[in-house]
């Protein structure tokens, strides 16, 4: 993978640019950031880039025998360790999905990968089995780069068997190089933590995401914009977004929350069949368009807050009208504690809660949190 390739994060491009050119690379570096954000894309591009035959100051040349193999992850000195599934299980043994799955390019989720080895409910871990392969494989020689490279994706499904690899990402064979990458710093075992040089990688900004749907994607710059403003920063949940651009979320969010408050009011069981059916039309679609519903009314509340401090909104003209008559009607404390509440049904969506009772669970909650006028 180019670095070119690889979504903004231009601060840790740079960093590590001038690391390798300076030859002053750290033995053992820890990629630390959310999901989506594009830490496994820019390992591949930085082992690409030190055993890059032609390389220049910006980027690998893409070309060379060397850039090649590690294009198609065949590079015999760059070693692949991701979780996989069984007690004695060896990331060898699923090569051929990991090449399959990075064929395009290099964001995913962990769900992603343990859905694609058919153990959607199972958990994925980094055996001992697996620590001991790697000790091993960076004992033998260099084959044909300078480098011998690591990456440890998902290094905080290493547990307790990472100790096993305390000495060699300590003092590592020379040209040997150590890249894990993790969502959770507090899941990585401090003693691991205390070898490894922390670089933290952002969420990408909206504007980074929308000018990748365009460029990457051909969506118009309207589409882009919809999809990079509730993706929360991250490339993983805009591709997923894709084909939900032509939802009305904002007329979804606007009629249950009308509901509820109309329920709240004048409390009816007219009113409280038509909040039922509100939850059972939701709840009978599918789950990444009830994730996006989720996250686009995470993404309103957000923007309604900002519109009522002034500062910048990224709401259009008509969901702002309606944000600023919540945000007249309803405190502030209120606000964030829907976004609580909100935020918690994606939780249980996310990890395959029935959603029809997870949608009505959630808005008896927000009902019991607002006062009994209409803020529409």
């Amino acid at each position: 993978m180019l670095f070119k390739q690889v979504i903004a994060q231009e601060s840790i491009k740079e960093q590590l640019l001038l690391s390798a050119q300076a030859e002053k690379v750290s033995q053992a570096m820890l990629f630390l950031g959310a999901e989506g954000c594009g830490k496994l894309s820019m390992a591949l591009a930085f082992a690409q880039y030190l055993n890059c035959e032609n390389r220049n100051e910006k980027d690998s040349c893409g070309q060379c025998s060397s850039c090649i193999k590690a294009e198609k992850l065949s590079h015999p000195d760059i070693f692949y360790t991701y979780p996989t599934i069984g007690p004695r299980s060896m990331a060898r043994e699923d090569i051929e999905q990991w090449r399959n799955f990075l064929k395009d390019e290099a964001y995913f989720s962990y769900s992603d990968w343990i859905a694609l080895l058919d153990n959607e409910n199972k958990q994925g871990n980094i055996t001992a089995e697996e620590c001991n392969q790697i000790i091993r494989q960076h004992g033998l020689r260099h084959f044909e780069g300078k480098y011998k490279i690591q990456i440890i994706w998902g290094a905080e499904y290493l547990q307790k068997e990472g100790n096993r690899l305390l000495k060699i990402i300590e003092e590592p064979p020379a040209n040997t190089i150590f890249i894990l990458i993790a969502q959770s710093q507090e899941a990585i075992l401090p003693t691991i933590l205390s070898r490894t040089q922390i670089l933290k990688f952002q969420k990408l900004k909206t504007e980074d995401i929308e000018n990748a749907l365009q460029e990457k994607l051909g969506l118009s710059q309207e589409e882009a914009l919809k999809l990079a403003q509730i993706s929360d920063g991250s490339w993983i949940e805009a591709k997923q977004l894709l084909g939900q651009a032509d939802n009305n979320y904002f007329e979804s969010l606007r009629t249950w929350l009308l509901l509820i408050i109309q329920q709240n009011a004048r409390p009816s069981l007219s009113f409280a069949q038509q909040l039922i059916d509100w939850t059972e039309s939701m709840g009978a679609t599918g789950r990444q368009n009830q994730k996006t519903f989720i996250q686009y009314a995470l993404f309103f509340i957000r923007e309604a807050l900002a519109a009522k401090n002034g500062l910048n909104c990224k709401l259009n003209a008509t969901e702002k009208t309606v944000a600023l008559k919540m945000v007249e009607t309803i405190s502030w404390q209120k606000m964030l504690s829907i976004s609580q509440i909100i935020n918690n049904l994606h939780y249980q969506i996310v990890r395959n809660a029935n959603a029809k009772i997870a949608f009505l669970s959630t808005s008896m909650k927000i009902k019991a949190l607002l006062k009994q006028k209409s803020v529409f």
